[in-house]
């Protein structure tokens, strides 16, 4: 029996190695026929169909896990039972992890799992949840590798393509480390994450999709759902959808303040909008609020 076995999970994080089924206790040893045996078994998972039918939920992200590295390590597909540090990245704490992973997948399906965006929206909801599952970090092993798939999945089914084998690795990497944040206070820049991204995601739909607005309330509720996620749930916490919330922005917009607010909300969001057309869109919606004497009726064409 190998030592992993019967360490406690505070000893388990400290241990050189992971428990394997190949009882391997050589660290890089072990993560060469991991690399191996995990590649093999993603091509064989991509290539076999499985996934299409199956819900981009937890479940399946535990079966995506499960099915490259099962051959390896006896807990694949199971979430992690002790927390993870790698760096200075802290990721989601233990105890709230089957908390954060069904809030989560809930926001995914309220978001219609990315389905009805523009292509710079879908390019920054998608770069928002890979984050989000990055910081998540469910599993003790494996989370890139089962996090890529999941992704390739989730693009495929809203009409996109993206091929993570022309992204380079260490660019990602990097990409990821300043998303997650860094600093004290921590600091998030999504900026070149979705930079990165929208270098490689391909609009694979016949007909682009695009969103009935007609008036300014709708155009800075959307804006602020796709680049100001925190904004966005706060004032939606009570409704349905993201046009039931207009009212609250109209409400808003009816007074200096909270004109002033959604003002600088929008610079905000302006912070991290990729590519330029959402620029433009957010400076058409700030000239708007500052010349606008009645803005609440203005119509706006997106």
């Amino acid at each position: 029996m190998l030592k992993y076995d019967i360490a406690t999970d505070e000893q388990k994080a400290k241990l050189p190695y992971l428990d394997n089924k190949l009882e391997i206790v050589d660290a890089e040893e072990c993560k060469k026929m991991d690399a191996k045996i995990s590649s093999l078994r993603a091509m064989e998972l991509l290539s076999s169909g499985k996934l299409k039918n199956m819900p981009l939920n937890a479940k399946t992200l535990c079966f995506i896990h499960k099915t490259l590295f099962g051959d390896v390590y006896p807990w694949a597909g199971e979430y992690r039972t002790t927390n993870i540090i790698k760096g200075e990245s802290f990721f989601f704490n233990v105890d709230f992890l089957s908390l954060g992973s069904d809030e989560l997948f809930n926001n995914l399906a309220k978001d219609k799992y990315l389905n009805q965006l523009t292509e710079m929206e879908f390019v920054e909801l998608f770069s928002y949840y890979a984050n989000e599952l990055n910081f998540l970090h469910p599993f003790r092993e494996g989370n890139g590798r089962t996090k890529k798939i999941f992704l390739t999945e989730l693009a495929r089914r809203a009409g996109f393509e993206i091929d993570f084998a022309n992204i380079s690795h260490e660019e990602l990497r990097i990409a990821e480390i300043k998303a997650f944040g860094e600093g004290m206070p921590i600091v998030r820049n999504m900026a070149i994450l979705k930079n990165l991204y929208s270098n490689h995601i391909i609009d694979k739909r016949e007909v682009p999709f695009k969103p009935n607005i007609k008036t300014i309330e709708q155009a800075i509720n959307r804006v602020l759902w796709v680049y100001d996620r925190e904004s966005a749930v706060n004032w939606m916490s009570s409704h349905k959808n993201l046009i039931d919330g207009e009212h609250d922005v109209e409400i808003k917009l009816s007074s200096p303040k909270g004109r002033q607010e959604i003002y600088q909300q929008l610079w905000k969001a302006k912070s991290g909008a990729k590519p330029r057309r959402a620029l433009k869109i957010i400076d058409e919606l700030i000239n708007e609020i500052e010349t606008s004497q009645n803005i609440t009726v203005k119509s706006f064409e997106y």
